[in-house]
């Protein structure tokens, strides 16, 4: 089997085991994880490959002070205060609010207001973002083992940002929509097949939400 050709589906809610990536992966992979959060998985995966190194992002601040303070004592966690994106610079992201504050977005809130109306979007703030190969440029990264990706329909935006260094990924497991919770967020079959031209293939699905 070809490593490279894995792709792996995450809709909204992650199974917790990562004991599925083992087989894909180096004993010391480097791992990206884009929306981070307060870093629950992030620690995960940090306990489950003690001798990789997990580069996490956080784009919202107090949550990413969250972060920061829960994985300070893993030495194999690096953090950015920053979005992976299309572009490097600043942007505009809508913060959620209520029953979820892990749910905020660099696109517009759409069906998502509708199917989640617990879940607010009061404000807008500006913060930083990066493009995969620019940061991986800047900070001397050669290879990507894994990317774990919950962003909230900015993922294959990310991706498509990266094209250099996505050759060198192994598996990727990432949130795919079915509605268009986000206005311009692509649905799963773009996202496959986008992946699909590119040497990766579905190994696992898991739709714990029809959405």
């Amino acid at each position: 089997m070809n490593l490279r050709d894995l792709l792996f589906n995450k809709y909204l809610h992650p199974g917790k085991s990562k004991e599925k990536f083992s087989r894909y992966l180096p004993p010391n992979p480097v791992i990206i994880e884009a929306g981070a959060h307060i870093g629950s998985d992030t620690i995960e995966m940090s306990k489950k490959w003690p001798q990789g190194i997990i580069h996490a992002f956080e784009p919202i601040p107090e949550i990413y002070d969250k972060l920061v303070n829960n994985t300070r004592k893993y030495k194999n966690i690096v953090t950015y205060p920053m979005a992976l994106s299309n572009q490097t610079g600043n942007g505009e992201i809508f913060v959620s609010s209520g029953k979820s504050d892990g749910s905020s977005s660099l696109l517009t809130p759409k069906e998502h207001i509708d199917e989640h109306p617990d879940v607010k979007f009061k404000k807008k703030i500006q913060i930083k973002t990066t493009t995969l190969d620019r940061w991986a440029d800047e900070n001397n990264i050669n290879t990507i083992d894994f990317a774990w990706l919950d962003m909230q329909g900015n993922e294959l935006a990310a991706l498509k940002s990266g094209e250099n260094i996505l050759r060198t990924v192994k598996a990727i497991y990432t949130e795919v929509f079915h509605k268009e919770l986000y206005s311009g967020a692509p649905l799963y079959q773009e996202v496959r097949s986008w992946l699909e031209s590119r040497g990766f293939h579905v190994v696992r699905e898991e739709m714990d939400w029809a959405s």
